[in-house]
């Protein structure tokens, strides 16, 4: 993968999870780290680039709460909201 498409084939990976944040959404759960590297089919540190992108200076979030067995958990509704904006899908944008 080139440095020039590199933004666009996270984007492309991240908008795949999309559906599954805005499940939780509706189930009122968190997403966890490890279903978006599932979802999305990204590596840690391809899902990580694709967060700190997304977020920009605002930084990659924290997580929520780390959980023994999902690991680093994010709150789902702020998830969805930036990584919708930063991939385009503005189906699932959540107005306040």
């Amino acid at each position: 993968m080139s440095r020039a498409t590199f933004p666009d084939k996270l984007r492309t990976q991240m908008r795949m999870a999309l559906p599954m944040i805005d499940k939780n959404i509706r189930c009122k759960a968190n997403t966890s780290r490890q279903s978006l590297m599932q979802a999305s089919g990204l590596n840690d540190n391809q899902l990580q680039a694709a967060l700190r992108m997304a977020y920009g200076e605002k930084g990659v979030p924290s997580p929520v709460y780390r959980s023994p067995t999902a690991g680093k958990m994010y709150d789902s509704e702020s998830l969805l909201r930036v990584l919708t904006k930063w991939c385009g899908m503005w189906a699932y944008v959540i107005e306040d």
